[in-house]
């Protein structure tokens, strides 16, 4: 059914239940994911590693993360997201637990670290696949940013919690702690959850046809005949998931590093840290309403990409004035208002699958969050690398850090340029 309904029987609502559950997961998986961070300060202590060794623990996760992200996605498109959902966030809550019982030494710690990220990395693409199933393409920004907006929200959480907990309990604990809210999630999504509307008891006719209904005025984007092939030999698919990144090669500095730079760098109070991801938490929101408006305004060629382009600008701007600034008050603002910007663009980057391949946006994600997996593996060994070659030519704690900033400066403006490029239609298939 493609037409709007003309009824008086109201729509349900269950889908944004649905969305609000997913972003759930997003933020048990950032807690999971950020507990390292906020607990490298006292872990680098206690092990007496450098920055370089810190840097390649942190490094390890994203090498797990990479290696499943395109099947999970697959898998999620094929046969539905729950059960890939269910076991990648019961693995995770393990492998959390089981981190600081294994981790003693660097090499240990690398192999826990990574096995965490092989269960992580089956989240995001399960996911965005199962929003895929949910959401209306005109409705697909919004949706794309509430999900999202669970990483900042974890990873705020994480920062608060941390600076608690940590005097009290000791970092060993606190990852004892953060493993029990994956479990939790499972029978969350068990109630409420499912991998496609028509098995929802609770979603009506209403607003399953809602969910099915093609925009007004745009032309049927027909699914049922592209592969893994021809979304992997599209130009603009490309482009657009090298753009995304190089935004979240930022996106992970903050991840693992912030906390640290903010604490070592800065010499600040780690709770200083939890500014960036409050105020990215609410950019996340803002960034899909204007990828959908900018789509519905300018069309997916030009609307799709546009709050990716102009947010990475602004992330690069501002976190470079931020690396310059002496006066602490400026550096949290100048850095909190450059990550603002850089989650403005995530909405905009998880729209652009349901726009060109709605029925592979699994595959789409998986790809996209392989190029964020391998900038999540270079961005913490470069910036451990940048840190400790700073420090060694006698730079100060700050100027050292503010050197990994101007790189994540650099980064963002050139996906800006990858993203201003890519030219956004919908897949097509191509005969071999």
């Amino acid at each position: 059914m493609n037409n709007v309904v003309l009824n008086n029987t109201k729509k349900t609502n269950v889908r944004w239940a649905v969305a609000g559950v997913l972003a759930l997961s997003f933020m048990v998986m950032f807690l999971g994911r950020t507990v390292f961070s906020v607990s490298g300060k006292a872990i680098m202590k206690e092990y007496g590693w450098t920055s370089t060794q810190f840097g390649y623990a942190s490094t390890a996760f994203f090498i797990g993360y990479m290696i499943t992200m395109i099947p999970s996605g697959a898998i999620a498109d094929k046969y539905g997201a729950t059960k890939v959902l269910i076991i990648s966030l019961l693995l995770s809550g393990l492998f959390t637990l089981l981190t600081p019982v294994i981790g003693v030494s660097i090499g240990s710690m690398i192999f826990i670290r990574a096995l965490e990220g092989v269960a992580q990395g089956c989240i995001v693409p399960s996911a965005m696949s199962n929003l895929g199933r949910w959401i209306p393409k005109k409705e697909s920004g919004i949706a794309c940013g509430l999900v999202q907006a669970g990483c900042p929200l974890g990873s705020a959480i994480n920062i608060y919690l941390a600076a608690a907990l940590l005097p009290v309990i000791g970092w060993r604990k606190l990852f004892f702690v953060y493993a029990i809210f994956f479990p939790i999630w499972c029978v969350i999504w068990i109630l409420v959850g499912k991998s496609n509307p028509t098995e929802h008891k609770k979603v009506n006719k209403e607003e399953l046809a809602y969910i099915r209904q093609k925009p007004q005025g745009q032309k049927t984007i027909t699914n049922a005949n592209i592969t893994k092939s021809d979304i992997m030999r599209t130009p603009a698919v490309w482009l657009m998931c090298i753009s995304y990144g190089c935004a979240t090669y930022m996106y992970f500095f903050c991840t693992t590093w912030l906390p640290n730079y903010f604490a070592i760098g800065r010499g600040m109070q780690i709770s200083a840290g939890a500014a960036p991801f409050i105020v990215g938490f609410f950019t996340y929101f803002i960034g899909g309403f204007v990828a959908d408006a900018a789509s519905s305004k300018f069309g997916d060629k030009i609307g799709r990409k546009l709050v990716q382009v102009v947010g990475m600008i602004g992330a690069a701007i501002l976190i470079f004035l931020g690396a310059n600034a002496t006066n602490p008050t400026l550096v949290i603002a100048a850095v909190s208002i450059s990550y603002g910007f850089l989650c403005l663009t995530m909405g905009g980057y998880f729209s652009v699958a349901p726009s060109i391949c709605p029925s592979l946006a699994g595959v789409y994600s998986g790809l996209a969050g392989i190029m964020g997996a391998i900038a999540g593996i270079i961005a913490p060994t470069i910036t451990g690398l940048v840190v400790d070659a700073g420090l060694k030519a006698g730079a100060s704690n700050a100027t050292a850090y503010g050197y990994a900033l101007w790189v994540c400066a650099g980064v963002c403006i050139l996906g800006s340029i990858l993203a201003l490029s890519a030219k956004l239609e919908p897949v097509q298939h191509k005969n071999n």
